[in-house]
């Protein structure tokens, strides 16, 4: 049985969920800021470090990487996560990441890469710009700089695995912190890429819904300190 809360939640507020284990094991419990809530949908900011599989968590209808932050959306009935992830897979969803990448870009720049599985490294499924690859497409906008590093506005146009880290590594410019794409270092405190932005069309409440996330404060930690 499945409890759903009465009372709606308010955007900034703090939720708590439990995941549910695959196998036996003590249950977990992370806290979320709500940014967006609604009788069909909630977006929640997820944390760095945190599991975003939607066979744990009911009623996610897209997922981020472990070392990604940010914004998700989580259906609240069976229509509406159907509704969702038809929306996703008819790319009608906007996203928006920030990145903080090795290196500069002079401008604004559509990498335009293939993007196929390479295969598992280290335990860790990897992929690459590959000819027989999926079509993958991703808009790069430099935001701040610094003498090594630059913030960048990341706009994936399709949704490949690993897309926005495999883009950046193929055009020399690694995000900070991927130990998978980039440097095989752990002196950094995260891999820098964050969800900030989701923007859509509402299925049930018929109004485009623009969500944004505020910038980790480990990124303005970063570029102050480099």
């Amino acid at each position: 049985m499945h409890r759903v809360a009465t009372t709606p939640c308010r955007r900034q507020d703090k939720v708590e969920l439990r995941l549910a284990p695959l196998t036996e094991q003590k249950k977990s419990r992370i806290r979320f800021t709500v940014m967006y809530d609604d009788p069909y949908i909630e977006v929640i900011d997820k944390p760095v470090g945190v599991e975003s599989d939607p066979k744990r968590f009911k009623g996610l209808v897209h997922r981020l990487d472990k070392e990604t932050s940010g914004l998700l959306i989580r259906a609240k009935t069976e229509e509406a996560q159907r509704a969702f992830e038809e929306l996703f897979k008819e790319r009608k969803i906007r996203k928006g990441y920030l990145a903080i990448v090795e290196g500069h870009f002079k401008n604004r720049v559509t990498i335009d890469l293939p993007i196929g599985r390479v295969g598992r490294i280290e335990g860790f499924e990897h992929f690459g710009v590959l000819l027989t690859g999926r079509k993958a497409i991703t808009h790069i906008k430099p935001m701040i700089e610094t003498p090594l590093f630059t913030m960048v506005a990341c706009t994936p146009t399709t949704g490949r695995t690993h897309q926005i880290r495999v883009h950046l590594k193929a055009v020399s410019h690694p995000i900070v912190g991927d130990l998978l794409y980039g440097e095989k270092t752990k002196k950094y405190e995260r891999m820098y890429l964050h969800a900030n932005m989701l923007e859509f069309h509402h299925p049930f409440l018929n109004k485009k819904i623009t969500i944004f996330s505020k910038t980790p404060d480990e990124f303005d930690r970063f570029i102050g300190k480099n």
